[in-house]
């Protein structure tokens, strides 16, 4: 998949993403146990990566009991059109920004939090390992990247309406579990590792003190 994501500034991207995403599992309810699997705390500066119509931002202001702020970056212009017709009542600044993973605008070690859902299985290996060089730069010492993916899947709703999709992509960080792996090499250690229903899971790493 190319990281300009051109599906989603298509047929698939704004309102439309957001209705295939309830009806194959990735509603309200999936955002709403993510967000409660990250360590967030009031007060945090997070940065949610391809942050796609902001509804992991949200589900994420929702716990920061009005303090902090949140900057959602996408590539995908029709999203950010989505985002920012939603983002209107949320309990803490949510800014969205047209940009790259590669390439992370801010200030090294200025970062709580980083949060990406849905996307880091589709970057070429030269986005993914930009994009985790840069989170690794801008993060502060202690904090956190919360990685929300699909992984093998188990029985259940969510795994059956993708099956045949995961099939083709056994060969990938998310079939092998081999994520851990990857976020060491970029100085993470593994925090906490939990399912979140029968097909993603939420891995939080931490970036080495």
């Amino acid at each position: 998949m190319s990281e300009t994501r051109e599906a989603f500034d298509g047929l698939f991207g704004g309102a439309a993403y957001d209705i295939i995403g309830r009806l194959s599992g990735y509603g309200q309810e999936y955002y709403r146990k993510a967000a409660e699997a990250l360590p967030v705390r009031p007060g945090m500066t997070l940065l949610d990566l391809g942050c796609g119509t902001a509804s992991l931002s949200l589900a994420l202001a929702s716990r920061m009991k009005g303090e902090g702020r949140i900057v959602g970056i996408d590539l995908a212009k029709r999203q950010l059109e989505r985002a920012r017709s939603k983002v209107g009542g949320s309990p803490v600044p949510i800014e969205l920004r047209h940009g790259s993973v590669r390439e992370l605008p801010f200030e090294s070690d200025s970062i709580d939090g980083i949060c990406m859902s849905q996307v880091l299985h589709g970057l070429p290996e030269d986005v993914l390992t930009a994009c985790l060089a840069e989170s690794a730069r801008v993060l502060r010492q202690g904090g956190f990247f919360g990685l929300v993916e699909w992984s093998r899947p188990r029985f259940g709703y969510t795994a059956l309406f993708w099956g045949a999709t995961l099939l083709a992509a056994r060969d990938t960080h998310n079939w092998r579990g081999t994520y851990q792996e990857l976020f060491e090499t970029f100085g993470f250690d593994l925090l906490t590792d939990v399912r979140l229903d029968s097909l993603n899971r939420c891995q939080v790493f931490l970036k080495q003190r």
